[in-house]
């Protein structure tokens, strides 16, 4: 049975929604991730935002992939969007593509929901990667900007939870609170504990209304800012 379980969970794909209005993006998209048999793209969008949103609703995918050659003055408002419509689909992760805004711009767009931005300039051997990434619940940024714009994120994000004691969590709360700022997934930190991973789902719950957060970037970042590794 457990042989079964392994073979059903190595072959399921990781499901991407695609937007990206231009063509020559397009294919470039398609390109980078036609070698990776666990990924597929189950729509692409390219013409109304409205749409766009409609297949999110519909499609419920694991990985949205929203491209943008031009800045959009209200990204901010679509993320928000995104992130109601994922409600009631928690496991859905969302990254945008395109040329990489400023610091601050990166810090308000992840508060929005936001699990990575991968950037036109990087290798399109590596988008992949960061689909697998950001399919985990995990962070992707680009790299040779990862140390600065994580120090920004820390500077502003981490005001917000200064305040904020960690008398309230129970000690099983406090270890995955830990796990979860050293990065781990949900499957690593169940497999650390030797508990469930619907366990630790519930475990995250209890820690974002302890916390009053809304986002594992914010949980990670109180580890951090409370140097609990």
């Amino acid at each position: 049975m457990n042989k079964k379980k392994t073979s059903a969970e190595a072959e399921k794909k990781i499901k991407v929604l695609i937007y990206c209005p231009s063509d020559l993006i397009l294919s470039g998209i398609l390109k980078a991730m036609e070698s990776s048999p666990d990924i597929e793209v189950i729509n692409i969008e390219k013409s109304t935002i409205e749409s766009f949103l409609e297949s999110i609703k519909a499609l419920k995918p694991d990985v949205i992939l929203f491209a943008k050659s031009e800045p959009l003055p209200n990204i901010r408002e679509i993320c928000k969007a995104i992130r109601e419509l994922l409600k009631g689909h928690p496991s859905s992760q969302l990254m945008l593509l395109g040329n990489i805004p400023s610091q601050e711009e990166i810090v308000s767009l992840m508060n929005t929901g936001v699990r990575g931005y991968f950037d036109l300039n990087d290798p399109s051997n590596q988008l992949a990667d960061a689909i697998r990434i950001i399919n985990k619940g995990e962070i992707w940024l680009p790299r040779d900007k990862m140390s600065s714009i994580m120090d920004r994120i820390i500077s502003v994000v981490g005001r917000d939870l200064k305040e904020k004691t960690l008398d309230q969590l129970t000690p099983t709360e406090f270890q995955v609170l830990r796990l979860i700022g050293q990065g781990k997934s949900n499957d690593e930190i169940a497999e650390a504990m030797f508990i469930s991973k619907n366990t630790v789902r519930s475990h995250i719950k209890s820690i974002y209304a302890k916390l009053d957060t809304h986002s594992r970037l914010q949980l990670a970042l109180y580890a951090i800012n409370s140097a609990l590794f």
